[in-house]
């Protein structure tokens, strides 16, 4: 019996490593091929994967898209894994340079790049001198706090001057989990070791300011899309999210609605947050009762909204009749607030028939020129809307 076990024991052993030998061990993936980038400013390395742009490239934008450091973009990278459906860029490496006024020096630039931005204690309390592509540079890290994305982002900035011409490198991410932000941290690092930035560069060249044209739109083809539906048609910017009548997932903040049914609503998914949008455009439309009228309704909504949030002047300042899809139309615009954040809105009420349409235009207000790019974008939108 004992020889019988130990006999069995053999067998089993030897088809053991009979398998083991066959299947052989589980192979270690390869680590991504290191590929190099070269133009006119820049060399370094980085590995396979990354979506690289070239200088000046106007697809590159970093997130989150509130903060806006200045500087002429030299080169970027970006995680192809954190690039959101619309193409938000949400883990970031961004080379940038910037010109030295005259009269000011490095710190004073930063300083006031900086001035505009809250910025809090970062996930790597790394702020203090380091050295970029053998330059002397100072270093900033910090946390930022989208609205937006209800989230924090980490960022870390790279300020160095070379030929009186300051580069600054950015590596912005969101936290998520430890792992992932100190892996990415370590890959960013090894990108930065091998920055050469280039002798003899042009100098930068200021754009001047464009002056406003006769165009009916302000924005390309290319950065449209057309909706239609039963009751209305209207070109909007690609980066909004179309909603139809009667979608009970698209909400909108401040919580409060105007009167009639939505035909139609926009979103802007930068502006989310506990499944509210801060950012929006939709289109009501209600029959006109018996004996009533647009100015009758009108009074009686806002006397309702009243009761609802304050109500201010708001930044536009652009009460007064207007004309929508060829017809007399009214607006209203004002600012309310809810809590920290103060919301523009924007109403503009028009009759057709024995129908009231209402498109309100709201927004959590940011900043002065996004808060006039997103009201541009209504107001194409305005000008191409067609009630049928």
């Amino acid at each position: 019996m004992k020889n019988r076990s130990v006999t069995t024991l053999a067998i089993l052993t030897i088809l053991t490593l009979a398998c083991n030998t066959l299947i052989g061990p589980t192979p270690t993936p390869a680590p991504p091929a290191i590929l190099h980038f070269e133009n006119d400013f820049v060399a370094f390395d980085y590995p396979e994967g990354m979506k690289v742009f070239n200088a000046a490239d106007p697809a590159f934008i970093q997130y989150p898209f509130d903060v806006r450091l200045g500087g002429q973009l030299v080169a970027g990278l970006a995680d192809p894994a954190e690039i959101g459906n619309n193409g938000d860029m949400y883990r970031t490496l961004g080379i940038f340079r910037h010109t030295i006024p005259s009269g000011s020096n490095l710190e004073k630039v930063m300083e006031e790049a900086y001035k505009p931005m809250v910025r809090t204690t970062g996930y790597v309390d790394a702020t203090g001198p380091v050295r970029l592509a053998g330059l002397p540079a100072y270093q900033q890290t910090y946390s930022y706090f989208d609205y937006g994305t209800q989230s924090p982002y980490e960022m870390r900035d790279i300020w160095a001057e070379k030929n009186n011409m300051i580069f600054r490198v950015s590596i912005w991410t969101p936290p998520h989990n430890p792992e992932n932000f100190a892996a990415f941290q370590s890959l960013t690092d090894k990108i930065i070791n091998s920055l050469v930035i280039k002798d003899n560069l042009p100098p930068i060249l200021e754009s001047p300011t464009p002056e406003p044209t006769d165009s009916p739109t302000p924005f390309p083809a290319s950065m449209l899309f057309r909706f239609e539906n039963d009751v209305v048609a209207f070109d909007y910017l690609k980066e909004m999210k179309i909603y139809n009548a009667g979608d009970s997932t698209f909400q909108c903040y401040p919580d409060f609605q105007l009167g009639g049914e939505m035909v139609a609503g926009l979103g802007d998914p930068k502006f989310t947050g506990f499944g509210n949008y801060y950012r929006s455009i939709r289109i009501f439309r209600q029959k006109i009762p018996a004996g009533s009228n647009l100015e009758a309704i009108m009074l009686d909504a806002y006397r309702v909204a009243e009761e609802h949030f304050q109500q201010d002047n708001g930044i536009l300042n652009a009460n007064g009749p207007i004309t929508v899809n060829g017809l007399s139309a009214v607006q209203r615009t004002y600012r309310v607030y809810s809590g920290e954040p103060a919301y523009e809105l924007r109403d503009i009420w028009l009759q057709k028939g024995d129908e009231l349409f209402i498109i309100a235009i709201w927004t959590e207000y940011t900043n002065p020129d996004d808060f006039a790019v997103f009201q541009a974008g209504a107001d194409m939108l305005l000008e191409s809307l067609r009630i049928k």
